[in-house]
Order: structure tokens, then C-alpha cells, then sequence
């Protein structure tokens, strides 16, 4: 009887050494996720930076910017050529800020444009639940409607474009879907107003948010 029994936690012990043993794989076993499936909002604010003249000097600063708060919305996919990703998207940005002039008089403008970002991404793997993340992006914006609080019929830029960079993580919630967090810089190449006639300096957009949401892999 004694032996039998010996015999039988030898087995159990030989049985639970030979589970514990760790399992390999070949690159072939491994799923490689193609493709990403992005949907986002973002809510920020914009502010803006003086352009100099052509030999560099600041030009005097006649008012106050404000800046109030913005969105956008999107959907974009990226592609996994490794090592890195390429996507591109297609949103809605509402940009909304104000000036206040020498005198005291503020205006306000509410415009609406569409965006077309094109972007590039480095992504590590914390673990399978988590990565870190960072893009540099490209955007092309083109105006939908645009508001002056004082002008009837405001002049302003039709389209411009963006460079910035998005950083931040995502949380894996099950093996496709994951919770995507990420802060936004994004800076502007040109003026958005072409006919503010009470100031002669260029003022460039600087936006920054926080992008939320959530993304399918497959």
C-alpha cells in the first residue's frame, strides 16, 4: 500500500514539474496584429506664438489672445510595417478663441474644419495588457464654416496644415479592443485669419489636447 501511494505522488510531482515547464514559440505561432481600428475624441485649447519678419525681429504685440476650449473628434487606421506604424484618418476640429483688443473690445471666432491626419508610430509593448506610445503627425485641415463675433463676412484662411506629436498609452480591455490615452501638440504653419487688418504680425496656432478612446486590433 505504501508503495502504491509513493508511487502516486511521484507521478502528481513529475505530472505538475512537467506543466511548469515553459512553452516556446517559433515567430510563426505568434499573431501579428495588421491592422489598428481607431475612434477618438479630444478636447483642448489653442493657443498662439508671434511670427517674426523675414529678418527674425518679433513684431509689438497690440493684444491679448484667448484661448478657449476646442475639440475634435475622428476615426483613423494604422498599419503595422514593422518596426513602425503608418495611419491616416479623417475628424472634425472645432476651434474656438478670442482676442482682446487695445481698446478693450474682444472678438471671438468659432470655426469648423476637416482634418486629414497622417501620421507614423513607434509602439512598445510594456506587457500584453499595455503599451507606450508616440507619433509624429502630419494634418491637413480644411475650413467648413468660420465665425467673427464683429465681422459679417471675416476673411479667412481656407486650409493650412499641422505637424505635432501625439504620446501617451493604451490599456488592453480584452485581446481586440483596447482603451486608448494619449496628450496632443499640434502646431499650425499659417494664420488662420487672412483679413485681421488691425494687426500686421502672422500669429500661428499651437493646440494642445488630451485624445481619448478606444481601438480594435486585428
Amino acid at each position: 500500500m505504501r508503495s502504491l501511494i509513493l508511487t502516486a505522488l511521484m507521478a502528481l510531482a513529475l505530472g505538475a514539474q512537467a506543466q511548469s515547464q515553459p512553452r516556446y514559440y517559433t515567430d510563426s505561432d505568434v499573431r501579428q496584429r495588421v491592422v489598428n481600428f481607431n475612434v477618438y475624441g479630444q478636447p483642448g485649447t489653442v493657443f498662439r506664438r508671434i511670427g517674426a519678419d523675414l529678418n527674425g525681429v518679433q513684431p509689438e504685440v497690440t493684444d491679448k489672445f484667448l484661448p478657449r476650449l476646442m475639440g475634435e473628434t475622428g476615426f483613423s487606421a494604422d498599419f503595422n510595417l514593422r518596426p513602425l506604424y503608418l495611419g491616416v484618418g479623417v475628424g472634425q476640429t472645432w476651434v474656438n478663441y478670442g482676442h482682446r483688443l487695445e481698446n478693450g473690445d474682444e472678438q471671438e471666432v468659432k470655426a469648423r474644419y476637416w482634418a486629414i491626419p497622417l501620421r507614423a508610430g513607434l509602439v512598445t509593448h510594456l506587457s500584453d495588457e499595455v503599451t507606450l506610445e508616440a507619433w509624429p503627425t502630419v494634418t491637413y485641415r480644411k475650413a467648413i464654416s468660420f465665425e467673427h463675433s464683429t465681422l459679417a463676412n471675416p476673411v479667412y484662411v481656407d486650409q493650412f496644415w499641422t505637424a505635432g506629436l501625439q504620446v501617451g498609452s493604451t490599456v488592453a480591455i480584452n485581446e481586440y479592443v483596447s482603451f486608448l490615452l494619449m496628450g496632443v501638440m499640434d502646431y499650425g504653419f499659417g494664420d488662420l485669419e487672412a483679413g485681421a487688418t488691425w494687426r500686421t504680425y502672422t500669429e500661428l496656432p499651437l493646440f494642445l489636447g488630451v485624445r481619448a478612446g478606444l481601438r480594435v486590433s486585428l
